[in-house]
């Protein structure tokens, strides 16, 4: 056979001739080593041959070698349905194990070189026909070692492409199968899971191969859970980051859906060998592996992928941190006795990160760099840490991913340790692009915990469980007032880039679609909401309180470069989200049903008390803004004068009328002093309207509440009202002026004195700039003013008795809503007040309605009819 060799045309004769030899010595061959080392000359020098039909015969001629080495015998002392222990292995496994490396080095040669797709598959049939042969034997870790991984290790580390894909998928189901064998003989039939076939056996797979796994059954035991560092490293190889750089989205989405399949199927596994042994060092240890093993490939990976691949590779690592919290469960992750090193290179940067002085935030505890933590928090770290090395753009499908890992209802740690990192990035100066990254995160999780907003409140641990949820629902005012935030503003006001305005709107976006959603609760008791409500806006308050000086030094600036400010244009729309979408205004205008509850009303107040002092720090912010910048004018401003004046039109308490003056009433007296100074100024916007507006409805609710018959009410609030008859707008001044000479008198015909006064007011001329819609401004005042002079002697009588007080609040000012609009057209068109006045001063039962009550709403209609 050798002579042979030296003739091409005799090489397969040779070779096919050999394989005859081998399979009539038997197993005796292995008996006579200098034979063996003769005979074994012939293939070593075909394997290497340049004609791939030479090496497809050799190959087929090497499986005589399998079976002269591999008797049946070899595997009969096994237990079925057993695993091969690791720690005792067999006295003669030496012996197999040279066998194997002598049959397993010319196929790992053979495929490592071959660019002949036959060569390759004949080389897989052989290799399969070993691991058939070996019998039960296979799954001792040695034999895997040397018999299963070195090829699969090769085929892999090739990579998918058009060429290799039929090799790589037949490679793929066969370690499929080994790593669900384990689920498939589950001992328990109630806990048995169903292993899903694997989507990668491609069709493209020659029909050879296939044929394979039926003819050839490999019997596969239960691996043992030694055997885990090699399964994690064979899934590795899978996953080298080296590889899939180099590769095509879609091809690396095939490979990772593959890799993620088979992950799933060993926590599984994992899973059913610590539930069944109840093994507390295997757990740890597995568990340990498993999260060392995602935060290696994964940010390995992400590292070294600089193509637009490392999107998908984003996906696939937060998928993977999923799988371990699904698959592992509650009792594994979150147990105190599964503790780990947070080795995550990135909370180490973060954690000596410069934080600005001037910053304060709440009392959120900071992840340590190699503290012990739970698994959990491990991986809730390293999935954050995964986004954040990410660079490029990040999907709505990274961030709901983020979302479920935060929001599982069995961890409350995970959720915890989220807010932390949130807080933590605050620390470092980021970019526009990095924070908008940050925040659609935020917004993400936000939005998903408010599907279950007060199931998380009732399942909270106390206080501190309650605290965590508002300082994330707090987190985007900090991130918006981050030093890195201003550094930005300040590049981009020097350089007048063109980006930052949608910027803004993005960052606004994503912030107030949060607030919008948690205004309007969608389960749970009024009672839970309220509370939640409550506390979120004593949250905020606190923070704006905390950081006022970062505050107003991001207004001044800002306020002298940009149109719009960023975090005033979120504290304003929240405060209106929350008159437009929640029930703030029914909470104000309740009756005697609600009210009767003591615990009902306490919450109520409380939630008026937190709400208008959100109110109050809005009406500071915006008074600093208009400081700065006195010609900008800001839309949120008089939108949210417009809403408050609304909410004022529902109150009908006096209790909450009081308490609207004591918490809005230094800052609305700050507002109408400002806009007394900069009213020229202020002319060319609708915040003077909107004022106008606001003093308007305050003074009813004075005339219903019988308050503006209160002399030391009236006296604790006479810098309001002077600022108030000091303001250039008339229709302000003069209402104002009014009740001050009712208060004056103190008897019912003090109205009528101020009426006459208002009549005199609304005939001067002086100011000629006034056009035809102030005097219609002022024949409104004089109409308001004459039915408060109606009713101020029954006020005044029953003034004593709250109970007759509170009934007669909803019979105050009916007057005809027809005849109101009937005499603002007159007066529009005529500018003939002082006849209309006296008109008014009748309380003829033409004009004066028992069945109708003049609503807020009728008001505001009345001023928008007059442009």
């Amino acid at each position: 056979m050798i002579n042979m060799l030296d003739d091409h045309s005799k090489k397969i004769q040779a070779v096919k001739s050999w394989g005859w030899f081998i399979s009539l010595l038997g197993a005796s061959v292995v008996s006579t080593k200098s034979l063996l080392n003769k005979i074994l000359k012939v293939p070593e020098q075909l394997f290497t041959d340049p004609d791939p039909q030479v090496q497809i015969a050799t190959m087929v001629a090497w499986r005589n070698l399998v079976d002269a080495f591999f008797v049946p015998q070899a595997s009969e002392n096994m237990v079925q349905g057993t695993v091969i222990s690791p720690i005792e292995p067999r006295a003669h496994a030496s012996s197999w194990l040279k066998r194997i490396r002598l049959i397993m080095m010319p196929l790992c040669g053979v495929l490592s070189r071959s660019h002949n797709i036959a060569l390759s598959f004949s080389c897989l049939s052989t290799w399969h026909y070993l691991l058939y042969k070996l019998g039960d034997l296979i799954n001792h870790l040695s034999i895997l070692e040397a018999a299963f991984g070195p090829v699969l290790k090769i085929i892999f580390s090739i990579g998918l492409d058009n060429q290799n894909k039929t090799l790589w998928s037949f490679c793929i189901n066969l370690f499929h199968d080994f790593i669900s064998v384990r689920v498939r003989h589950m001992s328990s039939p109630q806990g048995y899971l169903c292993v899903p076939p694997n989507q990668n056996l491609l069709p493209q797979t020659c029909m050879h191969l296939k044929a394979l796994l039926d003819v050839h059954h490999i019997e596969w035991l239960p691996w043992d859970i030694a055997t885990f560092d090699f399964q994690l490293e064979i899934l590795g190889s899978i996953v080298n980051p080296e590889l899939l750089q180099n590769m095509t989205v879609e091809v690396t989405a095939t490979i990772m859906d593959s890799a993620t399949q088979i992950f799933t199927l060993l926590l599984q596994g994992v899973r059913v060998e610590c539930e069944s042994k109840v093994a507390h060092d295997n757990a740890k240890i597995c568990i340990t592996k498993v999260c060392k093993f995602v935060k290696k490939v994964f940010l390995d990976l992400l590292g070294k992928q600089k193509s637009n691949g490392s999107a998908v590779l984003v996906q696939f690592g937060l998928q993977f941190v999923k799988c371990c919290v699904d698959e592992l469960g509650h009792s594994l992750l979150a147990s105190g006795k599964y503790e780990l090193c947070l080795d995550i290179e990135h909370i180490k940067e973060m954690q000596y990160a410069e934080c600005s002085p001037k910053l304060f935030y709440p009392m959120v505890r900071p992840l340590s760099y190699m503290e012990m933590v739970s698994p959990v928090v491990y991986l809730t770290a390293l999935s954050v840490s995964i986004v954040a090395q990410f660079t490029g753009e990040l999907s709505d499908g990274h961030a709901e991913q983020l979302a479920l890992i935060f929001s599982s209802s069995d961890f409350s740690e995970n959720f915890r340790a989220a807010v932390a990192f949130l807080y933590m990035q605050i620390m470092r100066p980021v970019d526009s692009r990095l924070r908008i990254k940050w925040l659609m995160v935020w917004n993400k999780v936000a939005k998903r915990l408010n599907e279950q907003i007060i199931f998380y409140l009732k399942l909270s641990c106390g206080a501190s469980g309650d605290d965590v949820l508002y300082q994330f629902l707090c987190y985007p005012f900090l991130a918006l007032l981050s030093p890195g935030r201003m550094s930005t503003l300040r590049n981009a006001g020097n350089s007048s880039e063109e980006c930052l305005p949608v910027t803004q709107d993005l960052e606004v976006e994503l912030v107030i679609e949060v607030y919008r959603s948690l205004c309007t609760p969608n389960n749970g008791s009024d009672a839970a909401y309220m509370a939640f409500l409550e506390h979120l806006f004593e949250y905020l308050v606190s923070m704006i309180d905390e950081n006022m000086s970062v505050v107003q030094a991001n207004l001044e600036y800002c306020s002298e470069k940009f149109k719009n400010i960023t975090i005033l244009s979120v504290l304003a729309k929240l405060v209106i989200e929350l008159l437009v979408n929640a029930r703030i205004l029914n909470y104000a205008s309740q009756g005697s049903k609600v009210t009767s509850e003591e615990s009902a009303e306490g919450t109520r107040s409380n939630l008026l008390l937190s709400y208008l002092k959100l109110a109050n720090r809005f009406m500071r912010l915006s008074g600093l803004a208009l400081k700065a910048n006195p010609a900008s004018q800001h839309q949120v401003t008089s939108r949210f004068f417009s809403s408050l004046s609304t909410f004022v039109g529902h109150l009908i308490w006096a209790k909450d009328i009081l308490l609207l003056f004591e918490i809005i009433g230094d800052q609305f007296t700050e507002w109408l002093t400002l806009s007394s100074t900069l009213y020229c100024v202020m002319q060319r916007g609708e915040t003077i309207d909107q004022l106008e507006k606001l003093w308007l409805n305050i003074i009813r609710c004075l005339t219903t509440s019988g308050l503006i018959s209160d002399c030391s009410f009236l006296q604790k609030h006479q810098p309001l009202l002077q600022a108030a008859a000091n303001h250039p707008n008339k229709p302000i001044s003069a209402a104002a002026m009014a009740i001050q000479r009712e208060s004056g008198s103190g008897s019912a015909s003090a109205g009528c004195s101020a009426v006459s006064t208002m009549d005199r007011l609304s005939q001067e001329k002086s100011n000629k700039d006034l056009n035809r819609n102030i005097e219609a401004d002022r024949v409104f005042v004089l109409e308001e003013l004459n039915a408060s002079r109606m009713f101020a002697s029954p006020m005044l009588s029953d003034r004593g008795n709250a109970a007759d007080g509170a009934k007669r609040n909803g019979e105050l000012l009916r007057i005809s809503a027809g005849l109101g609009r009937k005499r603002l057209k007159i007066t529009k068109y005529s500018g003939k007040a002082k006849g209309l006045s006296k008109a008014t001063g009748s309380s003829s039962p033409h004009w004066v309605e028992t069945q109708m009550c003049r609503k807020p709403e009728l008001i505001l209609e009345l001023l928008k009819s007059k442009r």
